[in-house]
């Protein structure tokens, strides 16, 4: 019998990319990439599938996630369950195209609100502890995912905060994948991708080459992301990079996983890496779009 955490995050990642593959097929086959369309036009639905994965986790395993809560806030198991709503909701906005001013503003807050709340403070307190640098340097830029999707829903409304809102999210990416970068270099043992505390399986050929590889890149790619005539350009290939580690070295995983906890890393690892690509994506698409001609409100439906 399959664990419901497997059952429930694996079905709900899987259809709402799926779903989001259709809704979007029209601006995947219609638009260019110079302008924020083409294939770009996929960054909402690779960050609403690992939404509706990772809601999936908080709707089986609520009990075990509540004691990360803040013990200063109330009604843990409350917040647990309340965090999967949000990310349901969110990724069904997202999929859907409707209230994507809403939905997009208040993913930035609440993935803050995570670096504020949780990882901040745990840093603080462990300052030599590199892992929870990574998270927060990993959930901020989440923040500035919806932050950069959030420019593009209101260009139509407020042109120019909406290109000083795409600026501050590359800027921010841009220095993330440098230090992402720097940590590939250091301990390129690590699994590629976003850097975590998992060693490459050893199925993996080349490992540390690929690490290296991969270090190289980001820090490239991050170094251009700060010079704002390069940002789109970059993001893109820095969101293409990790979509193809997602796809090579984590879609593998959990076909090779023998146990649940095997799996649930392994579908952990797919969808953050992926929510990580449709990030980049998305700070390039918000960077492309404003250097581009302003849109019409058709166009800003993300």
């Amino acid at each position: 019998m399959i664990s419901p955490i497997v059952f429930w995050s694996s079905a709900l990642g899987v259809t709402f990319l799926v779903a989001g593959i259709w809704t979007y097929r029209r601006d995947l086959l219609a638009s260019s990439s110079h302008d924020g369309g083409g294939f770009l036009a996929l960054a909402p639905v690779f960050i609403a599938a690992p939404l509706a994965t990772f809601a999936g986790e908080h709707f089986t395993i609520a009990k075990s996630l509540a004691p990360f809560v803040p013990k200063w806030i109330p009604a843990h198991l409350f917040m647990a369950y309340f965090v999967g709503v949000a990310l349901l909701s969110a990724a069904l906005s997202f999929v859907a195209r409707r209230c994507l001013r809403w939905s997009t503003i208040l993913l930035a807050i609440m993935f803050a609100l995570f670096v504020l709340l949780m990882d901040l403070p745990a840093t603080l307190a462990h300052p030599t502890t590199r892992q929870n640098w990574i998270l927060a340097a990993r959930q901020g830029t989440f923040a500035m995912g919806g932050l950069a999707l959030f420019s593009i829903a209101i260009r139509d409304r407020w042109p120019k905060p909406s290109n000083r809102l795409a600026a501050i999210a590359a800027f921010w990416t841009g220095m993330v994948i440098i230090f992402y970068g720097v940590e590939h270099i250091l301990h390129p043992q690590i699994t590629p991708g976003v850097p975590s505390s998992k060693l490459t399986s050893p199925w993996v050929p080349l490992p540390l080459e690929i690490a290296y590889l991969t270090g190289a890149l980001l820090i490239a790619f991050g170094a251009a992301m700060l010079i704002r005539k390069y940002a789109g350009s970059a993001g893109r290939f820095a969101g293409l990079l990790m979509l193809l580690l997602t796809l090579v070295l984590y879609v593998p995983e959990y076909f090779l996983a023998h146990t649940v906890p095997q799996r649930v890393t392994a579908i952990n690892y797919i969808f953050d890496t992926l929510l990580f690509s449709g990030t980049l994506l998305a700070v390039a698409r918000a960077n492309l779009v404003a250097a581009s001609k302003p849109i019409s409100s058709a166009q800003a439906a993300i």
